[in-house]
């Protein structure tokens, strides 16, 4: 697992406009699971979560893998599409084709204004 490091300074607005999470880690030992320090950008407040292998443990709730995701994921605008898990905030990407303007009616509309010239010549 990647170990998430970042500058912790306090009151931090750079990245995100608003207060970043500072963060620390520390290394199990023993009987304790490794586990995040999470601390407010702006005072004092922090968060605990333990993790092993099995689950996570979050201000001393524990739980299954699977359950954090399914309560968490949503949260943070993210859905499982089969084995992936994708970013449901980002509009998908628009066509390369589809990004230029076209000029005119579109081929729907000429097919339309086709066939009521051809109606109004035959009344």
């Amino acid at each position: 697992m990647k170990i998430l490091t970042r500058c912790n300074r306090v009151y931090d607005t750079t990245r995100f406009g608003q207060p970043e999470i500072r963060i620390r880690h520390r290394q199990g030992t023993g009987k304790k699971c490794s586990s995040y320090l999470l601390r407010c950008g702006c005072c004092d407040e922090r968060l605990e979560i333990f993790y092993a292998d099995d689950g996570l443990e979050i201000e001393g709730v524990h739980g299954a893998l699977e359950d954090w995701r399914e309560i968490l994921l949503p949260l943070l605008l993210i859905q499982r599409r089969g084995n992936q898990f994708v970013d449901a905030s980002r509009k998908p990407g628009k066509r390369a084709n589809q990004s230029v303007p076209q000029t005119g009616a579109s081929p729907s509309v000429r097919r339309k204004q086709r066939r009521q010239g051809t109606q109004r010549r035959r009344t």
